[in-house]
């Protein structure tokens, strides 16, 4: 088998050395070469591509995960596809004025409009276009938000303190119930306007990673507030411009693991046994297994926010690539799995976490629908029936 695979990826290699695209697909193998090649067939996890009049017959592993998702979506009858979840998006961006200077200016920041760019492509690729965002309005706000206490900073206490790293009240955590109803958010929600919104600005003034209003509001890492007068539930972030994509991505994990706990009903890493427990497993925590891991452990890690760790351990990550067809064969994996080229580790680890997210159409043999996306941004619809079964 290891030599049948190897002589695949020889003649993938060669392909992909090749100069001139032909054919209608694009096709991104595992170190990032690209070729143009017809798609053929899928066979369990062996994809048969055709370019210039030659076949080739080569493993999944050797695809980036999008191009593994986009083989498995073209062997797909055309019956089983699926529509993409559109994610409907209120900004409500506080970047108060100071002496001329938004803050995000005033200490050298991250431009929250190049955060939004780079998040909504890393889940849109991830995703395999699946996760179709559109940000429908966007609101710059010259204020910072109420705490709380009922406490409200002026933007010159505020970077008063930023710079003294002192003169904070004891208790700093953002009123979001009344930041939805300063900015009349649940009326955007119960039109249809808006599904998600998600709120910019720094660590100081009291942020959630992620959060949940509305009736019928649950746990997604954050606050839980079923008094907001919408009609249904919707989601929101607290994003901080200080910091980059990858902790956005990392909020979204964060959200996805509580969603999943509640669908699954459990989460035993030690004893992995349900899908989700396996794909969550790592070395460390679940026993010497491992599949793509969480948030803050991937499969390999040691510790917390191990991102970057080169320890080689056994992981059945990719096999989720094939889901709901799980086998159980591993391969050995480290951060250079997710993160070769780039220096980012923990926004790259991220993508591949998200990359291997199931998605594929149907409902398992356990009773959970297999494109777990949907859980995480249809909830209305399928988390609720999931807590009623």
């Amino acid at each position: 088998m290891k030599n049948l695979l190897a002589s695949c990826l020889l003649i993938f290699g060669l392909a992909f050395a090749e100069a001139q695209p032909a054919g209608p697909a694009s096709w991104t193998a595992a170190d990032g070469r690209v070729i143009q090649a017809q798609f053929i067939k899928l066979d369990g996890s062996k994809l048969t591509i055709e370019k210039e009049r030659r076949r080739f017959t080569l493993d999944l592993s050797a695809l980036s995960p999008e191009s593994a998702a986009q083989a498995r979506k073209l062997a797909m009858p055309s019956s089983a596809a699926q529509e993409p979840i559109q994610i409907k998006v209120l900004v409500l961006n506080y970047d108060p004025k100071f002496e001329g200077k938004v803050l995000h200016e005033v200490f050298g920041w991250n431009d929250p409009r190049d955060l939004v760019k780079g998040y909504i492509d890393d889940l849109q690729e991830v995703s395999g276009g699946l996760l179709q965002f559109q940000v429908v309005e966007w609101r710059d706000l010259d204020e910072i938000y109420a705490r709380e206490d009922g406490g409200r900073f002026t933007i010159e206490e505020y970077v008063r303190n930023r710079r003294a790293k002192a003169g904070w009240p004891a208790k700093i955590m953002a009123d979001y119930p009344r930041i939805m109803e300063e900015q009349k958010v649940a009326l955007l929600i119960d039109s249809g306007a808006v599904d998600e919104v998600w709120i910019f600005s720094d660590h100081y003034f009291g942020l959630y990673e992620a959060s949940m209003a509305g009736p019928g509001a649950f746990f997604i890492n954050g606050g839980v507030y079923p008094q907001v007068p919408s009609k249904h539930a919707f989601a929101f972030y607290g994003f901080n411009y200080e910091r980059g994509v990858a902790e956005m991505l990392h909020n979204t994990a964060h959200r996805t693991e509580a969603t999943m706990n509640r669908v699954y009903g459990q989460w035993d890493l030690k004893n992995p046994r349900n899908n989700w427990e396996k794909f969550s497993a790592n070395n460390t925590q679940s026993g010497g297994v491992a599949g793509v891991g969480t948030c803050h452990w991937p499969a390999n890690a040691m510790h917390d926010y191990d991102y970057g760790n080169l320890r080689r351990v056994e992981s059945w990550a990719d096999d989720f690539l094939n889901y709901p067809n799980l086998t159980g064969a591993t391969k050995p994996v480290s951060f250079v799995t997710w993160s070769e080229k780039g220096s980012d580790h923990h926004r790259n680890y991220m993508r591949w976490y998200f990359s291997h997210l199931p998605r594929a159409p149907g409902e398992n043999p356990d009773g959970k629908l297999n494109n777990w996306w949907r859980y995480i941004y249809q909830f209305n619809d399928h988390v609720k029936k999931e807590r009623g079964r």
